[in-house]
């Protein structure tokens, strides 16, 4: 059987990229979130020895998470999946349902932290998703004042986060979140408050995939 649109294939497709462009125009949340969230999906799978084929459908479900912000912003991984599934057509489902139904059901659930990601290639997409906090997506703020007087708390300590790394270990079999944080923006007690829910998540992530999840703030370890 022959494999399913490639990752590329769906980078490519020129609908999936408008609704990218309307997201990322909304909520800053588009192509550039895509494409690092199916970057982060496919290393966390590819470090942990997973097939490639579980990469790519990781890739695919992590670059498509959000197209659903078209729609609207509530209830938008469900709608991500469905538009998703109407995209590429019948006849791609009914050829390859498993594949499809791996990628749909990791999208649709994607907001769900109530549970745990139902599969690995769905706790590859949380990793994707939720450790995309990088100061780059902060487009309103045009100074230091604005952004420490900034009302949205979740924007500020985005603002504050200048580096990002996501390092996962095999031989030790943890993944760990490591974060520089201008506290001059955002306290480290701050941004606990705000992200507590995301890294409850990214545990329950790790737990899914057999791993115990680190966090570290500026080199200091709290998890």
């Amino acid at each position: 059987m022959d494999e399913i649109l490639s990752f590329d294939e769906i980078k490519n497709n020129l609908e999936i990229q408008k609704y990218l462009e309307f997201t990322d125009k909304a909520f800053a949340r588009g192509s550039g979130h895509a494409l690092y969230a199916a970057e982060i999906a496919g290393k966390v799978l590819k470090d942990l020895g997973y097939i490639k084929r579980d990469q790519e459908l990781a890739k695919i479900a992590a670059y498509i998470h959000d197209i659903g912000n078209m729609i609207s912003k509530n209830n938008h991984d469900q709608s991500s999946a469905i538009m998703f599934l109407n995209i590429i057509g019948e006849d791609v489902v009914h050829n390859h349902r498993e594949d499809i139904f791996a990628i749909a059901s990791a999208v649709g659930c994607h907001e769900d932290k109530s549970i745990d990601p139902v599969s690995p290639i769905a706790a590859a997409l949380v990793f994707g998703d939720k450790t995309d906090i990088r100061h780059e997506r902060i487009i309103t703020a045009k100074n230091l004042k604005d952004l420490i007087y900034m009302d949205h708390k979740h924007s500020r300590a985005a603002a504050a986060c200048r580096e990002i790394d996501v390092v996962v270990s095999k031989e030790k079999m943890t993944i760990g979140l490591h974060i520089v944080l201008d506290t001059a923006i955002c306290s480290v007690m701050e941004y606990f408050e705000i992200f507590i829910s995301v890294t409850n998540y990214c545990r329950r992530a790790s737990n899914v995939l057999g791993c115990d999840f680190e966090l570290y703030v500026n080199g200091d370890k709290f998890l």
